[in-house]
């Protein structure tokens, strides 16, 4: 009984060899925070065949918890764009709130394409690029609408990620939270009419 107890020893520490993490294969995983960097259009009220727009733009040195120097993350990540979602909500009368809505991709306008390959919570992917004079990631966004009624934009859970790769131990996986210094600021509300 007393061998088979030093063999499960053994054995146990055998495995917590074979399972252990080393440098080798860790993931470089950065988090960092802007904040306020989308603009909404000031209007409030629209028609239907209307478009509504919202921009955003963040610099590309970002101030890193607990270093001094702003991390410059075209550097960091050789990334030259960075993916976000948002939601569409519509009031329901029925539900007595704002629910999230489908909007066919036809009636989506961005200024870059909507990559397939990222994870989000949200509804609609789109994404911000390096601007030409490699100072900022930028992009606008517009929802044509297509029906009467009361809507949300809401970027209250906004995340802008990079294409990190798993496969390739130099790439960095950075993740930029966005908020809002309001958090009211993070929904933008608007009715759509019937044209007249």
């Amino acid at each position: 009984m007393r061998y088979a107890y030093i063999g499960c020893f053994l054995l146990s520490l055998l495995m917590a060899g074979c399972f252990s993490n080393d440098d080798d294969s860790a993931i470089n995983y950065i988090d960092l925070q802007v904040e306020d960097v989308f603009v909404f259009d000031d209007q409030t009220e629209y028609v239907v065949g209307d478009t509504i727009f919202f921009s955003q733009k963040f610099s590309r040195y970002i101030k890193e918890e607990g270093y001094n120097e702003l991390l410059d993350i075209f550097e960091t990540t050789k990334d030259n764009q960075f993916a976000y979602s948002f939601n569409v909500k519509k009031f329901s009368d029925f539900s007595n709130t704002y629910v999230n809505v489908s909007i066919d991709p036809e009636y989506i306008i961005t200024s870059g394409e909507s990559p397939t390959d990222y994870f989000f919570y949200n509804d609609y992917v789109t994404v911000a690029k390096l601007n030409e004079a490699e100072d900022a990631y930028e992009s606008r966004v517009g929802v044509v609408l297509q029906e009467i009624g009361s809507f949300q934009l809401d970027l209250s859970f906004v995340y802008f990620r990079n294409g990190f790769d798993y496969n390739n131990k130099e790439s960095v996986d950075l993740d930029i939270r966005h908020r809002f210094t309001s958090p009211n600021d993070a929904y933008k509300e608007f009715e759509v009419v019937e044209q007249q």
